[in-house]
């Protein structure tokens, strides 16, 4: 594919990426809306029940919230981790294609539904059910990304100076991260546990990347 190539009205990677960050940029938002706060009371009124009393009462409610800041955090990272990837991958192509343009509505589609998703698990964390949405839509939006990179190969749209050896190897990783972490479904009877396994995803990744760069190392040297 060269660069200078004509691309067709309606190609163009600019509008798609313009789009696809507001898509994740309201979605990262939307996760914190739901995590729950102190209501007005008493109990937390230092006026009412004292400084110390005051102070352990909100101190016990923030540690009772510790799975839903957890569920946070790990939303946030996989969006973080999608929408990086996605960015890398425009500054990559010449163009889009139908198809590829086509994968982009379920991808955006599994990145709106997650805040509910993670809203559904923070209040029911001991409900397998609970867990098992929030797995099925985070691996369901990893392996959509990792189509979308695959579509890009496979269409020829990369620029001719991307190294495909780099590209295919980031691209196997994130399908196996990505079927990691559709497996833990098969653990979500034992929830609250399986937060443990979900950030292992991220975990696999990076361990994954970094074997891989020394190996590229070792093969130059």
């Amino acid at each position: 594919m060269q660069n200078d190539e004509m691309v067709p009205a309606g190609y163009t990677t600019e509008r798609v990426g313009f789009f696809t960050d507001a898509v994740f940029a309201i979605a990262m938002t939307l996760l914190v809306i739901d995590i729950p706060k102190p209501e007005e009371g008493t109990e937390f009124e230092v006026a009412e029940v004292g400084r110390a009393e005051a102070a352990r009462n909100l101190l016990h409610f923030l540690y009772e919230q510790i799975p839903s800041f957890s569920a946070y955090l790990l939303a946030f990272y996989i969006l973080w981790v999608v929408w990086r990837q996605h960015h890398q991958l425009l500054d990559r192509l010449v163009r889009m294609s139908p198809g590829l343009i086509r994968l982009h509505f379920p991808l955006l589609l599994l990145a709106g539904l997650l805040p509910y998703a993670t809203t559904v698990y923070d209040h029911n964390t001991l409900n397998p059910a609970a867990a098992g949405l929030f797995t099925v839509a985070v691996a369901t939006l990893l392996l959509l990304r990792s189509g979308v990179q695959r579509r890009a190969l496979n269409d020829g749209l990369l620029r001719d100076d991307v190294d495909l050896d780099v590209y295919r190897r980031d691209a196997r990783i994130s399908w196996i991260v990505g079927w990691y972490f559709l497996a833990t479904l098969l653990f979500c009877w034992f929830t609250p546990w399986l937060t443990f396994l979900w950030f292992g995803a991220p975990l696999l990744g990076g361990v994954l990347n970094r074997r891989a760069g020394l190996d590229s190392v070792r093969l130059g040297g």
